[in-house]
């Protein structure tokens, strides 16, 4: 059975077994009502909880450091999962497995459409002059365009940083270099609602920089050499070959005309040399686009109220951090479900959404199917979790990655409400997530698209186009958005146990506060 009609036909089960979306929210069974086993067979803990567990949560009560390990080395051997790809798809069957077996009673899917693009085979071959040949390639650009199969061969012109692209570059291929946009620690520590860093291991003076603040520069560059009729792109990383390759920007799911691919600082500086010759390059990026189906994964747990506290994260991605927050929300999701029913406030939804990678088109979705049937204003909360464990690794003086010792700085973005700044700073210390930072919305007039968001992060959707209480706790490390890099060498699993323990503890409270306490935004300053 192909991937698309095995989940059609588990989803039909699950709605035959429950009427109908919105009474099967509800209708298809409760939380714990009394497991008796102390502990299954594959050593998950099973034992019902005590209700006093549903206020101040059990640290013992989760997850091995060899389950955490083992699924992040799952993580890293799945490789990119773009929306919508077949290796996507079987990781949301993994986690819907992983769910059930967590005892997540009510799960059901949610199918998005959408164009995908997707690239087997590129290349970039300098076809006249005396150094003909093939040149190394990082990556692709997503979603940046399609060559025919023997590629386009175009006289090549380099565009210094800052130049605007004209007319006179239609036609050519076009060398341009990814701008790198040196932040400070005070990107974190200045608009800081809230601090926790009690070592302080970032100053303000710090140098913060990570590829994926380049992303916004480089949409704008790519853009303006569309307007400007290029035949395609050549965009130089500035990065040593093995920090460069799999680099996977922009994902905003805008289908361009601009076929380009990454290369890094040496194959770079070749071509730039050779710029003034008015050499020809060829350049192969034969992508398909074909419309495809993904899936939200949704489970209920049911509390004593039908009103919801949502626990998200995304399910596809570039490597095993982005994003292991699932991993950690069925974690969350063993623990709430051997709570009784009557002891949780709230019921919990388990919202893991698909689409990030593809401009957000699996919340977009979501949002858009609930705007009139009464779920969104049950939603009393929201909390999305991405990027967990991770440690800092920056480039060395080879421009190789290494460990630094040191976390990365965690920012907590959400509204300026006062019981979600003090729920998220209570969560900081409980987890001892230094150094991490409550944040306000780094744009908080965006429209909440993918190329226009109100903070970098998943649950940005939620909070500017469905106006809901949302709490995204994200990290942004240097190989975040790199393919086929190993990530289980790279996150700490105690720091993810004791992030899964305060999202669990986050949760719980949140189902405490009045609706009113979470949608009463106010001036706050650092």
């Amino acid at each position: 059975m192909g991937i698309t009609m095995h989940w059609r036909a588990r989803r039909l089960t699950r709605v035959l077994g429950c009427m109908a979306a919105t009474a099967m929210l509800f209708a298809c069974g409760g939380g714990s009502d009394g497991v008796t086993a102390s502990a299954s067979s594959n050593g998950w803990p099973t034992a019902p909880l005590p209700a006093d567990a549903a206020v101040k949560v059990d640290d013992t009560q989760f997850l091995s450091i060899d389950q955490l390990r083992n699924w992040q080395q799952d993580l890293d051997q799945r490789g990119l999962r773009a929306t919508g790809s077949p290796p996507h798809e079987e990781y949301i069957d993994a986690l819907y497995q992983r769910l059930t077996q967590a005892g997540v009673k009510q799960l059901y899917f949610e199918s998005a459409t959408l164009k995908r693009w997707s690239a087997d085979q590129w290349g970039l071959e300098i076809v006249s002059g005396t150094q003909a040949g093939a040149v190394a390639t990082a990556s692709y650009i997503p979603y940046s365009g399609t060559t025919p199969a023997d590629g386009i061969t175009a006289e090549m012109t380099y565009l210094a940083p800052g130049a605007v692209p004209s007319g006179s570059l239609a036609g050519k291929i076009v060398l341009v270099d990814v701008p790198k946009v040196p932040l400070k620690g005070s990107f974190f520590t200045g608009p800081a609602l809230r601090t926790y860093d009690p070592a302080k291991s970032l100053m303000a003076t710090d140098p913060y920089e990570r590829p994926y603040v380049s992303i916004s520069p480089l949409t704008t560059i790519m853009e303006r050499l569309q307007a400007s009729g290029v035949a395609g792109v050549v965009a130089i990383l500035d990065e040593a070959p093995q920090t460069a390759a799999g680099m996977y920007i922009p994902y905003d799911r805008m289908l361009r005309r601009v076929p380009g691919v990454f290369v890094d600082r040496e194959a770079g500086a070749r071509l730039k040399k050779l710029a003034a010759s008015r050499i020809s390059l060829k350049l192969s990026l034969p992508a398909k686009v074909e419309q495809v189906q993904t899936r939200n994964l949704i489970g209920i747990i049911p509390g004593a109220t039908d009103d919801l506290v949502v626990i998200n994260s995304h399910t596809d991605g570039t490597n095993g951090l982005e994003d292991n927050g699932p991993n950690a929300i069925v974690d969350i999701a063993q623990y709430l479900t051997r709570l009784r029913k009557d002891s949780l406030p709230r019921s919990v939804m388990v919202l893991l959404t698909s689409g990030h990678f593809a401009g957000g088109v699996g919340a977009e979705d979501f949002l858009a199917r609930h705007a009139d049937d009464g779920l969104l204003e049950r939603i009393a909360s929201v909390v999305t979790i991405e990027h967990l464990g991770a440690r800092e690794w920056l480039p060395d003086a080879r421009g190789i990655l290494a460990p630094t010792g040191k976390f990365e700085p965690v920012g907590m973005f959400m509204p300026t409400v006062p019981a979600l700044v003090d729920a998220a700073e209570a969560m900081l210390k409980r987890a001892d997530a230094s150094p991490g930072y409550v944040l306000p919305p780094t744009n908080p007039k965006a429209a909440g698209t993918a190329t226009e968001a109100v903070w970098p992060g998943e649950g940005q959707y939620f909070y500017s186009l469905g106006r809901l209480p949302t709490i995204n706790y994200i990290t942004g490390p240097y190989y975040l958005l790199n393919t086929g890099v190993s990530t289980a060498d790279k996150v700490d699993y105690d720091r993810i146990h004791r992030e899964t323990a305060g999202f669990t503890q986050l949760l719980l409270d949140l189902s405490r506060v009045s609706f009113a306490d979470l949608r009463a935004e106010r001036a706050m300053t650092p």
